[in-house]
């Protein structure tokens, strides 16, 4: 025996055991090869026992795989004194063989690496019915003959080959080759077998030991990876975390109560719970700890806790039992408490002032649906709440029993919708009565801007309107009052003229003083003249004087004045003018523009006692809504014109009162107070407007806004009146229809004087029996405002019919201008203004009837 107890090798390197087994000759795999000698069974004995003892020592030692593999065909090679002995593990899906650690004799090479598998090859199949082969001669065997020149050009001339057998798959095998034939023995085979089965046995098991290893490698790696994630969050998190026991000994806390609560973990582990919880929330706290000593997890608990700083936080728990202790993990709800709470308390408010308020409110869908209504809207219709909910809102009582408001409402509700306030003041019958509201819908809009409600709401004005009615009563009265006493005051000076210088003539008369008859008639007259005057400023404040419109070019009629408003204010003063290029044209009546703007030069004259500047100004306006709100006047197109002095100003209280009759800031004497309302009330019944602007010691400026004429232009030319009537032809008739007796038989008389042929008649009805007879008329003269059901117009209208083209002239001492706003371009119409002179009326006729 060797020193390592195997049996001494021959001269060539085989052990003496090998030389044994091949001295005999048996019967081998190889079809009718006879070779190798017989070996005794006392040397296989011997093989077995040395060698399977060495490789069970190996084994144990080891604990990898690969290395139990190569030590298995190391003692295989040396026990069988083979030539290369190893291990190959099979992947039948791939296709491959994977040799591994190889044992090999010198000059032998190895077939270590990946191979292809041949699956259908016969070896293979034996092998896969779990068959150990041994072939003597690779090249002559039919399981080998097809591929003897692989085997042999591997160094495989003889080899033994041993599957290993896994759920009925061939997963590996063991193999021992021979570089020359050799006839393999049973006992060669059978040790084969055993060292292949002992090995695969023992490196399936340290592939499991290694398997677990691994596995509890990992779960620790998990469990440690875990418990630091653990710690992290019980470290980081801001919620608190608490471990207690059953009986209320705290045992572990995180840090986030000394952010949250104050308290540290040194003040906190080891006492009682119960310390720092509210007084009034212990008993729910004990009851819920109760439940989860049962077993049962408490998702949701909230209780409040005791600050360091004296004060209590609100925590919302969610705690389980585990570990004989409650788990806890708590969140710092202080914060949403005091919002809940502070909401609710506003939600409470608003539902207060929403059912106790005196407006009306509601809640409705952006569809038009009720969702809500206060008290004090449902009472106004005397119905509850269910009867409108789930109602269209157009459709309730609040509207149903006002004609077109459903309608109107229903639009509202539209544009609300859409995202616009609808606002405006409507009346509707309610079965409490008829009531005026300032009725408004607003939409509600969502954080994202969208519309997701309307909100309606009205503020009743039934008794604020009655009494605003009362007081515009009272302030007419007040008005008519004022006027009253102005008028009284003017009226009896001038009457006192007039009376005084007839009464004079009269007694001149009667004593012969004939020569100062001219005085007395030139005083009566002048008074006369004054109180038309005074009438025409009354007339024109109240916007009922009238009116003569014509298409009048603005700059050009202030470029004619410049010269006599210069000679108006005085060399003192400079006039100047700023005069638009392409001014727009405005209808109105010139005469009364002039008189306006002279009105408003004397006043600026006025203010400027040591001299200054005047100018005169013209300009396109186009006003928009909010300006037209701002100025009362309608939006639209407007010629501006604006006379500007440097005088010494008015204070604001001054403006307020500006245009009231008979307010005049100049002394007792100097002025009737009528000159700015008599502009005032020509600008409005022009349908414009005028403003003042002022500051006090820098000056004034009073604007007149005239609106801009869009038709066609044709400026017309401004007659002269002539000094003398004209002839007159004779045959001629007029018809003079008056009720006032008076002015009929001076009319008539006129008429008379001029040589016409003139009619009376005291109304309507009377002069339109003579239009109807078959007399001659030349010419229709009529009051406008005649008594027996028929005025003026209505007579002219029917005297039309009956002599088509019948020429009509209107005298008239207030203007209707409803009934006259169309006479004045009407062809063969004319209108002449009480009180009138007679030679106006004269040249007018003549006018009429030359024409």
């Amino acid at each position: 025996m060797a020193d390592d107890g195997r049996p001494p090798a021959g001269p060539d390197g085989r052990h003496a055991a090998y030389e044994a087994s091949v001295r005999g000759q048996f019967p081998v795999l190889s079809d009718g090869f006879q070779a190798g000698r017989a070996r005794g069974q006392q040397g296989a004995d011997l093989i077995d026992w040395r060698y399977l003892v060495e490789l069970g020592d190996r084994l144990r030692e080891l604990d990898d795989p690969a290395e139990m593999a190569r030590a298995a065909s190391e003692i295989m090679a040396r026990a069988l004194g083979a030539s290369r002995a190893g291990h190959a593990a099979i992947d039948r899906a791939g296709g491959t063989i994977e040799i591994g650690p190889d044992w090999l004799a010198p000059g032998v090479p190895s077939l270590r690496g990946t191979h292809l598998f041949s699956a259908g090859a016969p070896y293979i199949e034996a092998m896969t019915r779990g068959e150990t082969l041994a072939f003597a001669d690779t090249a002559q065997h039919p399981f080998t003959a097809t591929q003897a020149e692989q085997w042999r050009a591997g160094g495989a001339v003889a080899a033994v080959t041993h599957p290993i057998i896994e759920q009925g798959n061939l997963v590996a095998l063991f193999f021992v080759h021979q570089t020359e034939l050799r006839a393999w023995s049973d006992e060669d085979v059978a040790f084969v077998r055993n060292v292949a089965d002992r090995t695969w046995s023992s490196m399936q098991r340290c592939r499991a030991e290694i398997s677990l290893r691994t596995l509890a490698a990992s779960l620790e790696r998990q469990v440690a990876e875990r418990t630091a994630d653990r710690n992290r969050l019980w470290q980081i998190s801001t919620d608190l975390m608490l471990v207690v026991r059953f009986d209320g000994i705290v045992t572990s806390i995180n840090p986030a109560w000394t952010s949250a609560l104050g308290w540290t973990a040194h003040e906190v582990v080891g006492g009682t719970l119960v310390k720092f919880i509210h007084p009034d929330d212990l008993e729910r706290t004990v009851e819920a700890a109760s439940m989860l000593e049962r077993g049962t997890a408490v998702p949701r608990f909230d209780n409040r806790y005791r600050h360091k700083n004296g004060g209590y936080r609100w925590i919302s728990w969610a705690s389980v039992p585990g570990g004989g202790a409650i788990n806890a993990c708590g969140r710092d709800m202080t914060d949403e408490k005091e919002k809940a709470a502070a909401l609710e308390l506003s939600e409470a408010r608003m539902r207060s002032v929403f059912e106790t308020t005196y407006q009306f409110q509601g809640l409705i869908t952006t569809d038009g649906i009720v969702l809500d209504a206060n008290p004090t809207s449902l009472a106004a219709i005397e119905a509850r709440l269910e009867d409108v909910l789930g109602v269209p809102f157009w459709a309730t009582p609040w509207f149903a029993g006002t004609p077109c408001m459903p309608e109107m409402v229903e639009q509202a509700v539209k544009h609300v919708a859409a995202g616009e306030t609808v606002r405006q003041e409507i009346v509707v019958n309610l079965p409490t009565g008829r009531r005026a509201f300032d009725f408004a819908m607003r939409p509600v809009l969502s954080a994202a801007g969208a519309v997701i409600a309307i909100v309606p709401e009205a503020i009743e004005l039934t008794e604020r309107r009655a009494t605003e009615e009362q007081l515009r009563q009272a302030q007419k009265m007040e008005a008519v009052g004022q006027l009253t006493g102005g008028l009284a005051h003017d009226f009896n000076n001038l009457l006192t003229g007039i009376t005084g210088g007839l009464a004079l003539l009269r007694a001149r008369l009667a004593q012969g003083r004939l020569s100062e008859a001219e005085r007395y008639i030139a005083a009566a007259e002048d008074a006369a003249g004054r109180a038309a005057s005074l009438t025409h400023r009354l007339l024109a404040f109240s916007r009922q004087q009238t009116l003569d419109p014509r298409i009048v070019a603005p700059n050009t009629l202030v470029a004619d004045m410049r010269d006599l408003i210069q000679r108006t204010v005085g060399p003192h003063i400079e006039v100047i003018s700023e005069l638009a290029a392409d001014l727009w044209p405005t209808r109105c009546d010139p005469n009364q523009l002039e008189s306006a703007l002279l009105n408003l030069a004397i006043n600026a004259r006025d203010a400027m006692p040591d001299g200054g500047t005047l100018m005169l100004q013209t300009q396109n306006r186009p006003i928009d809504e909010r300006a037209a709100r701002e100025r009362d006047m309608v939006a639209g197109d407007y010629v501006s014109i604006a006379v500007t002095d440097s005088g010494t100003g008015m204070a604001p209280d001054v403006i307020a009162k500006a245009f009231d009759p008979f307010f005049t800031t100049k002394p007792l004497g100097q002025g009737t107070g009528l000159g700015l309302s008599m502009i005032y009330g020509f600008a409005k019944q022009s349908g414009g407007q005028v403003r003042i602007r002022s500051v006090v010691g820098e000056g004034t400026t009073v604007r007149i806004f005239l609106p801009r004429h869009t038709g066609p232009v044709q400026l017309e030319q401004r007659a002269r009146m002539v000094a003398e009537a004209p002839a007159t032809r004779a045959s001629e008739t007029i018809l003079v229809v008056d009720d006032e007796p008076m002015i009929a038989m001076l009319v008539t008389d006129i008429l008379n004087d001029l040589g016409y042929v003139a009619l009376e008649a005291a109304d309507g009805p009377s002069g339109l029996e003579i239009l109807r007879s078959d007399r001659d008329i030349d010419l229709l003269i009529t009051d406008v405002g005649l008594p027996g059901g028929m005025n003026g117009r209505q007579l002219a209208e029917a005297a039309r019919q009956a002599r088509p083209g019948l020429k009509i002239l209107f005298i008239t001492g207030y203007a209707e201008y409803g009934v006259l706003s169309d006479l004045q371009a009407a062809e063969g119409m004319r209108v002449v203004t009480k009180p009138f002179e007679m030679q106006v009326l004269a040249t007018t006729i003549s006018a009429m009837l030359g024409s």
